[in-house]
């Protein structure tokens, strides 16, 4: 399996912020091969920065039939999603919701590489740092 962990610079109009993502970032790349039953987990911080429209992302493989337990915490209420791409289209695996703090789950229906999404929709007092735990189990 080759991991790559990327710093992009994406934005809702095109325009360059910040963001992080991890792995194959379409259905169509090289799904990596697991294990079976493996956990898949990890705890990370991102740099979100205060400017309005901006995205940043931690992007994840993960097989189907998994359920993805999660949790963040953010300075600032943030629009947050999960979502994965199916050719040209983008679909949402958790529906988005604007918090500061959100724990939830959902299950995988397909070997997907999912990104966990936070967007400020807004101009915020500062930059922030938010952080994301999840665990992705085999049911």
């Amino acid at each position: 399996m080759t991991k790559r962990s990327v710093l992009m610079l994406i934005g809702l109009s095109g325009v360059l912020s910040y963001g992080m993502a991890m792995g194959p970032a379409y259905a169509n790349d090289d799904f990596p091969s697991f294990k079976a039953n493996q956990i898949i987990s990890s705890e990370v911080e991102l740099l979100i920065r205060k400017k309005a429209g901006t995205m940043i992302e931690k992007c994840v493989a993960i097989p189907e039939q998994y359920k993805v337990s999660f949790n963040y915490t953010s300075p600032e209420a943030t629009l947050f999603s999960v979502h994965y791409h199916q050719g040209e289209d983008v679909l949402l695996a958790f529906d988005e919701e604007l918090s500061s703090t959100l724990t939830s789950e959902f299950t995988t229906q397909l070997d997907q590489t999912y990104c966990f999404t936070w967007v400020n929709e807004q101009e915020k007092k500062s930059d922030g740092v938010i952080s994301l735990e999840y665990k992705a189990s085999p049911l």
